[in-house]
């Protein structure tokens, strides 16, 4: 398993090489679909059962946090 150094070399010779925005190249045969959330909810319990129930959610361009629980 690579270190994280070795990592962060090899991501960034790759983001130099295909900057932001740029298309990476794929297969011919590749395809799939994009996904763009309008709204994200997260949950984590607790042992107290006051758990933490947060959504994100897409307003004016910008996500917007609101807490749902407790």
């Amino acid at each position: 398993i690579p270190d994280r150094a070795v990592l962060e070399e090899r991501y960034a010779a790759l983001e130099a090489q295909y900057p932001e925005g740029s298309d990476v190249p794929v297969p011919d045969h590749w395809g799939g679909f994009r996904v763009v959330p309008r709204t994200v909810e997260l949950w984590q319990g607790r042992p107290s059962r006051l758990h933490d129930r947060l959504r994100y959610r897409r307003a004016a361009g910008r996500w917007v946090l609101e807490r749902l629980a407790p």
